[in-house]
């Protein structure tokens, strides 16, 4: 599975154990991005996160609508051949906060879709 990361995929969300992510830091052309979701529990929260690990430009605004726009328009401040954000701590993310990463995993998979018309990999994996 994660030996995949590479290809452009419909499976762009993936759930691993903690021992099972050692192999995917090492994709030079890729942005790895990095966060913890273990304190999240707010949809605020979730973009802070987000946010932060991604990148996104200052006038980023802190709302699902905004949330969309910087998924799909990553190449203007991350230029990269693929893009792979790893959300540690999952499981209590998951525990505290099901409906907020369930929307981020539905925005996840819209936007995977457009990036999947340019042939670039978008992938998600939450660490459990």
């Amino acid at each position: 599975m994660l030996s995949d990361l590479k290809e452009t995929s419909a499976v762009a969300v993936h759930f691993i154990r903690p021992d099972e992510i050692e192999t995917t830091l090492n994709i030079p052309e890729f942005s790895v991005m990095e966060g913890s979701v273990g304190d999240v529990k707010t949809d605020k929260e979730l973009f802070a996160v987000v946010a932060s690990s991604m990148q996104f430009p200052d006038y980023f605004g802190n709302n699902w609508d905004a949330l969309d726009d910087c998924l799909m328009d990553m190449e203007y401040w991350l230029p990269a051949d693929g893009y792979l954000l790893i959300l540690r701590d999952a499981a209590k993310g998951w525990s505290q906060c099901p409906y907020v990463l369930g929307r981020f995993v539905e925005t996840w998979l819209l936007a995977s879709e457009r990036w999947a018309e340019q042939k670039k990999p978008f992938h998600l994996i939450f660490i459990m």
